[in-house]
């Protein structure tokens, strides 16, 4: 018993030297949820109920560039189609790694593609120049040929135009604005094509074929002219 009042009497001043355990004056006196209102949470900790314990990461439409083409901003746009379908990658950066892998397959395509269109232009305007004579030797390769050639610019034009924005988008001339402008040529006279050569076939009168005979190659001569410049510009180093 001895011992125990020598512990009381060691205990009491101690904790009396304690401030951090003493409670502050007037604390007692304040209504029991004014120290609770002291205790406010730190933003990260906000962060973290708010987000039901998770840090919330950073959406890739914060890092969208500014001037996206039409077609990048109806498929990829903060609003965009494959945003609401919930198709779109979870972050900017696969985004960008899937839009190097479309433009490569883009570019591999585009080369199989001129060839086609190549051999296609010569053989019509083979065709057209002695009909006579070709006719049944060629017509039955250029026609299935056109529906390849058609179905293989397709492909490569939607690796294109369906390909995820771009790091930024520089404002000014550039060579790769010169080649949208030439696509806008060649997709224009590409969708003509089948239909014109359908009309061709479909002509009621030997006039009528000669006039829509020059529409279509016409029209065909264009198409692989701004093909091949589109093609060319590209390799421009600006």
């Amino acid at each position: 018993m001895r011992y125990g009042w020598i512990v009381i009497l060691w205990i009491v001043p101690a904790i009396r030297a304690q401030p951090v355990l003493q409670a502050p004056v007037g604390l007692m006196q304040q209504a029991p949820g004014a120290f609770l209102a002291r205790a406010q949470p730190s933003a990260f900790e906000q962060l973290v109920q708010m987000s039901s314990g998770r840090v919330v990461a950073p959406s890739p439409t914060d890092s969208l560039p500014e001037g996206m083409p039409l077609n990048t901003r109806l498929l990829w746009g903060r609003k965009g189609l494959l945003r609401i379908l919930g198709l779109a990658p979870a972050t900017r950066r696969r985004e960008l790694e899937i839009r190097r892998t479309m433009l490569q397959w883009h570019q591999r395509l585009a080369l199989v593609t001129f060839a086609a269109l190549t051999t296609q232009v010569i053989l019509g305007e083979v065709l057209a120049s002695d009909r006579a004579r070709y006719y049944q030797k060629l017509q039955p390769i250029h026609q299935p040929l056109g529906y390849v050639t058609f179905g293989l610019y397709l492909t490569t034009a939607s690796l294109s135009l369906g390909a995820p924005p771009a790091r930024r988008y520089t404002p000014g001339f550039s060579s790769i604005k010169l080649h949208r402008a030439l696509a806008l040529i060649h997709f224009t006279g590409m969708m003509l094509q089948p239909w014109l050569g359908r009309r061709l076939r479909l002509a009621p009168s030997p006039a009528s074929y000669e006039r829509r005979l020059r529409t279509h190659r016409w029209v065909g001569r264009l198409t692989f002219g701004a093909y091949t410049a589109a093609f060319l510009v590209i390799l421009l180093p600006y």
